[in-house]
């Protein structure tokens, strides 16, 4: 087990009471939780190589499950960056829900809405999170290589994700058999865990919680 996800393990009831905060620190506390139990279940699972060298079944496992993480790993780099702009930062993850729940129920076949809470049309004017790139542009902090790093991974498991990192398309495309990156997953996995213990210390620091 990675040293960085001992640690974080360690802190886990800590983690479980911010998990019952509201805002942006409950947000945190369940996306921890989250991570725990998806890089834990790779990690410990023991069934798992979470370095350069696993099958192509394992890529399709601990890839795409790494990929589900990253996305909010860089929302909370962003949310607690700069603590003057938490709120604010959290409003606009909030208002990208809102965007994309309003979607969800205008979709014309989209059936039994009647089981889905309702959305307010009110929604559809709301500005759009920045993505990812944008998001890390406003970072202040140096995070330096490994946060490269993780950029890296988060674009190459997004090809996993959607299932266009199989050797055929590859093949088609190029003629040729390619050797598309197989990531240090573990290495990925303890550079969030890291950043978390971060994020945790910091606010401990600031007494808010």
């Amino acid at each position: 087990m990675s040293s960085y996800f001992k640690q974080l393990k360690a802190e886990l009831e800590t983690f479980r009471s911010l998990s019952s905060m509201s805002g942006y620190v409950g947000f945190f506390g369940q996306e921890v939780l989250r991570f725990h139990s998806i890089a834990g279940t790779l990690v410990e699972g023991g069934a798992f190589l979470l370095n350069e060298s696993p099958s192509s079944d394992e890529r399709y496992f601990t890839h795409i499950l790494v990929r589900s993480l990253l996305e909010n790993h860089f929302w909370i780099i962003y949310l607690f960056d700069d603590p003057s702009r938490s709120s604010t930062r959290y409003d606009e993850l909030k208002n990208s829900f809102k965007r994309d729940y309003l979607k969800l129920l205008n979709e014309n076949r989209l059936p039994h809405k009647d089981k889905l809470e309702p959305a307010d049309p009110s929604w559809s004017s709301l500005s759009s999170a920045p993505d990812v790139n944008s998001m890390l542009a406003q970072v202040t902090n140096d995070y330096g290589d490994r946060l490269n790093y993780l950029y890296f991974v988060y674009r190459i498991t997004s090809f996993d994700t959607h299932g266009k990192s199989l050797g055929a398309i590859f093949q088609d495309v190029f003629g040729k058999t390619c050797n598309f990156p197989v990531l240090k997953i573990g290495y990925a996995i303890d550079l969030i865990a890291n950043q978390y213990l971060v994020v945790l210390q910091d606010l401990r620091k600031r007494n808010e919680i």
